[in-house]
């Protein structure tokens, strides 16, 4: 299974300028843990991204709400091929301690998978099942 399957919808975008309540607002809104913030001029390329855990920080150092994300979003985008496997998925936010992966096709962004969708009972089957096929070799 490729990383590209996972991908549900179309990457959901902010600007450097979006302040903290409306990035909160907006990943509660939608119900999703990650935001790629994106230079509107350039919609496909991630800047960055913000996520839950940046949002807590932030308030945990009591920054007014009114703060640009620029300031506590993640400026390391790891990202992920979508013909890469969900196993190669899984080994990048292990490695690098995240929940969330930008999927890049042709050099453009084309989603966001999260921890969620790589452990998604239906995908761990589909891994499973690869993983047991006997080679023609034996």
């Amino acid at each position: 299974m490729k990383v590209g399957q996972l991908i549900k919808k179309p990457p959901l975008t902010i600007s450097p300028s979006t302040t903290l309540l409306e990035a909160a607002d907006f990943l509660t809104k939608h119900a999703v843990g990650a935001l790629v913030v994106v230079d509107p001029r350039e919609p496909d390329k991630p800047l960055a991204v913000l996520s839950e855990r940046d949002l807590v920080r932030a308030i945990s150092m009591r920054m007014p709400l009114s703060t640009p994300v620029e300031a506590f979003m993640s400026t390391t985008v790891v990202s992920i091929a979508a013909d890469n496997s969900i196993e190669r998925a899984a080994e990048l936010m292990w490695k690098n301690n995240i929940r969330h992966l930008v999927v890049m096709e042709g050099g453009k962004m084309v989603g966001v998978i999260s921890i969620r969708d790589v452990i998604n009972p239906e995908v761990l089957q589909q891994i499973c099942r690869a993983s047991h096929h006997p080679t023609a070799s034996n």
